[in-house]
This record gives structure tokens, C-alpha cells and sequence, in this order.
């Protein structure tokens, strides 16, 4: 009788340690060592090291953009990156499987007994859910062979049109001019990289061109400004305060020697350093009143301007030639999933389709939650179809807001050209316009209910935003 009451005594308290370590996790108190980019608060709570996520986010960076554990390693390590640590692939590999970076925290990982446990969303993420996952699609590419000797444009991106293999890299030799090709064996195909890069060229100037305009006028947008503020960064700084004040006082008393003293205080600063940095760009962040509307408008002003001057695809195409060949494969890899082409009777490539990066899809939506996502529709102006730059998910005060900012530097006017349900529309879009005197900057589809073409009941009307040329 006593050893079965010992039994259920030892089951209860086992019970109740496994739902106080279950009510820990959830509330970020993670067991074990912290994986690089966190770190602990005074209460032992999991959050985010300011002074080494970035590390954390560039990592992953690189291996989307196709280096391997072992590129990534040597690439920190002859950076001295968080010298004297020495960076090994077996690091990269454990950092790039580590769902804490995410969010969640995986429970018996390593048990090969015992079913693992996700606890998600317990932690601050320092990377995106999408991001993570695109590392683990990487790895299964990478796990197969290709050729790493040179640097080709679309590594990994290619995909047979047959097959849907990844087409393999390969280089000509020889006396004769050199030639990168992307070949699939089993489908007997062959793409020229120069071809390739030719075939797309229109994608990846508008992506060169999204690329400037996002770091110029939409970054504060994808920095989430509203959430953005200074406690965490204040937090850090007096706990690394009280870090230097006890080495010193350590150092003072002969504790430790004058060699350990000036390394740990020599690290000390220059992560406080680091985070003051970060603290004043943080304040700089929250100073700047904007609205995504006038952010846009900023962007229409100086893209108009260009236009005039005939300057917008000359810096364009600058942009993308000045880069190394290494930069503009980061650069494909940055945006581009996968791009399948195919021969036409001509033998010149065309594009059958392209998939993008899913943390692209993610700015793509952020700015379309915004009133700033641009698409191009069909507009037919004095009798010739063009395509244009066109507004959508933008409602009446939002439209209001751009047009003012517009007027301090044209003289712009608005057009309704109709209202309609949406799903009954298929028209081409007409627009009558003084060659001499009007410019048309873009249109817009105005829908104040913002849940733009989701219901049959729903309205929009299209307009067209217009300047007067001087």
C-alpha cells in the first residue's frame, strides 16, 4: 500500500513540474542555454539581443542566397565576427534549424525516445515564419549537387519546364569565349545564362527599381513604426552597465587579471556602443511623422521628375550593372523563388512562369494593407493603349492625403472616370487627355469599404490622377 501512494505522490509532483515547465515555456521562460540573438531579462525571460540578431538575420540571408554552411563560416570568420568565437558549418547548420528564431520552442528535439513537443509563438521572432521555411526548402536544394566553382546569376532558381528538376550549372572552356549554361540532363535542355538574364531583364530592372524605392521612401513602413520603442534597447544598456561596473570592480580588487579585464570590458563596449546606435535610430524611426499616402506621393514627385528629365531607366539599368556578379546573384535570390522558361518556335526564351520570394509576398501584402500597392492596368489615352501605375485598397481620405502632398510640387487634378460593381467590370479602362498641357501620374481604385473586391455587393470607382505640365 505505501509504495503504491509513493507512486502516485512521485506521478503527482512529476504532473506538476511538467505543467509549471509547460506554463514557463509559454510564457518565454526557456530552458538551457539561449541560442545566439537572445538573450535573458532581470526576470530570466527569453527576449531578443539587440547587439547580435542582426548577425542572426544576415545568416539566414546568405543561405537563401545559395552559400553554403561552409561559405557562411569563412565569410564570418574572416570578418572576426564576435571574435574570438570561431564560426564552424555544424553552427550555421544548428542556427538555420532552430525554430526559436521563429518564434516556437521545440521541446525533446534532440530525444530520440520521445515525441517533440512545439510550443509556438513563446518568443519574440527575429526572423519571419516565411523566412524559416524558405531555409528549410534551400536545404533540400543544397543537399543535391551543383556546381560551386564559379558564380552563376540564377543559381538554383531555374527549373526545367519538362521535368521541373532544378537545372544544374554548367561553364564551356576552352580558347573560344566562355559561356554559363543551365542544363537539365534527363530533358536534354540547355538556357544560356546570358539568354536568361536577356529573357528577364524587364523583371529584374522593375525589381532593381522596387529595390531603391523601398530603401528611400518605404522602409518605415516595413519597420513597423508604430511598434518600435526604446525600452528594450534601455533595459539592455543597464544590464550591461552593471555587467562593466562588476569586471571593473573585479579588475580593481585582483580578481581577475589586467589581459581578461581589457577583453570582456573591450566587448562590453562595443556592444553598448552598439545598442546606443541602435537606441538613436530607433528615436530617429518614431520622430518621423509620415503617412504611407504622402510616402507614395514623395515617391511619385522624384519618379516624374526622372521621367521628364529621361534619367528614371538610365539609373535603373546603372544600378543593376555596378553590382558584382556575386551581388546580382544575392540580389535574384533576394526576391526570385523559382523561374520556369521555355523555347518558342524562334528558339528565343520566354517566360512561363515566375514564383517569388515569400518574404517578398509578405512586403507586397504590408503595402497593400497600406494603400500603396501598385499594379499595372491596361489604359487606352488618345487612342494607344498603355499600361499604368494603378492605386488599389486606397479609400477617399487616403486618395485626399496623396493629392495634397502631390500639389506642392505640380499642379495635379483628379478624374473620375466611373463607378461600378466590381465584379461586373471587364472594360478597358479610356482616357481622353491634352498631349500639350496633362500628364497622367497614375490611376486609382477607390474603395472606402477597404476589402477590396471581395463581395458582389461592393463599389469602387476608378479615377485618374492627373498634373498640368508647365
Amino acid at each position: 500500500m505505501l509504495t503504491v501512494l509513493s507512486q502516485l505522490e512521485i506521478e503527482i509532483v512529476s504532473e506538476r513540474t511538467k505543467f509549471g515547465l509547460n506554463g514557463a515555456i509559454k510564457s518565454g521562460h526557456l530552458p538551457g542555454v539561449v541560442p545566439l540573438g537572445y538573450t535573458r531579462d532581470k526576470n530570466k525571460k527569453v527576449i531578443i539581443d539587440e547587439t547580435t540578431k542582426d548577425i542572426v538575420i544576415r545568416i539566414f540571408n546568405m543561405y537563401l542566397q545559395g552559400k553554403s554552411y561552409q561559405q557562411i563560416s569563412n565569410t564570418l570568420n574572416e570578418e572576426k565576427v564576435l571574435y574570438p568565437k570561431h564560426w564552424r558549418d555544424s553552427t550555421i547548420m544548428g542556427m538555420l534549424d532552430n525554430k526559436t528564431y521563429m518564434g516556437d520552442y521545440v521541446k525533446f528535439s534532440k530525444s530520440a525516445n520521445k515525441e517533440p513537443i512545439v510550443y509556438m509563438n513563446v518568443v519574440e521572432p527575429i526572423i519571419s515564419r516565411a523566412m524559416w521555411e524558405e531555409a528549410q526548402l534551400q536545404k533540400e536544394k543544397n543537399q543535391r549537387a551543383y556546381t560551386r566553382d564559379r558564380v552563376y546569376l540564377f543559381f538554383q532558381r531555374l527549373k526545367c519546364p519538362k521535368c521541373n528538376r532544378i537545372m544544374k550549372c554548367k561553364g564551356s572552356g576552352g580558347k573560344k569565349k566562355k559561356y554559363m549554361y543551365y542544363s537539365c540532363s534527363h530533358c536534354k535542355l540547355y538556357y544560356r545564362e546570358d539568354k536568361v538574364e536577356k529573357c528577364l531583364e524587364n523583371f529584374i530592372l522593375d525589381l532593381v527599381e522596387y529595390d531603391m524605392t523601398v530603401k528611400k521612401y518605404f522602409f518605415p513602413i516595413l519597420a513597423d513604426k508604430k511598434e518600435t520603442n526604446t525600452e528594450k534597447f534601455d533595459k539592455q544598456i543597464e544590464e550591461l552597465e552593471k555587467q562593466k561596473a562588476r569586471i571593473k570592480k573585479a579588475f580593481m580588487t585582483g580578481i581577475v587579471e589586467m589581459e581578461d579585464f581589457a577583453e570582456d570590458y573591450k566587448l562590453i563596449e562595443e556592444k553598448l556602443d552598439l545598442l546606443e546606435k541602435k537606441k538613436y535610430e530607433t528615436l530617429n524611426l518614431n520622430a518621423v511623422s509620415f503617412t504611407p499616402q504622402q510616402l507614395l506621393a514623395d515617391r511619385d514627385i522624384e519618379r516624374e521628375k526622372l521621367i521628364k528629365d529621361d534619367k528614371l531607366s538610365e539609373i535603373i539599368k546603372e544600378e543593376w550593372n555596378k553590382k558584382s556578379k556575386e551581388e546580382k546573384q544575392e540580389f535574384i535570390s533576394k526576391f526570385i523563388e523559382s523561374v520556369v522558361l521555355i523555347k518558342d518556335k524562334n528558339d528565343e526564351l520566354k517566360v512561363e512562369n515566375i514564383n517569388f520570394r515569400r518574404s517578398y509576398i509578405e512586403q507586397l501584402t504590408k503595402f497593400f494593407n497600406s494603400g500603396i500597392f501598385d499594379v499595372y492596368a491596361p489604359v487606352e489615352i488618345n487612342g494607344e493603349e498603355k499600361y499604368i501605375r494603378t492605386s488599389v485598397n486606397i479609400n477617399d481620405d487616403q486618395l485626399q492625403d496623396y493629392m495634397q502632398r502631390l500639389n506642392k510640387e505640380f499642379e495635379v487634378e483628379y478624374y473620375e472616370l466611373f463607378s461600378e460593381k466590381a465584379n461586373k467590370n471587364d472594360e478597358e479602362i479610356e482616357l481622353e487627355l491634352n498631349k500639350e498641357k496633362q500628364k497622367l501620374i497614375r490611376l486609382v481604385a477607390v474603395n472606402n469599404e477597404k476589402k477590396f473586391i471581395k463581395s458582389k455587393k461592393e463599389n469602387y470607382k476608378i479615377g485618374a490622377v492627373v498634373c498640368t505640365k508647365k
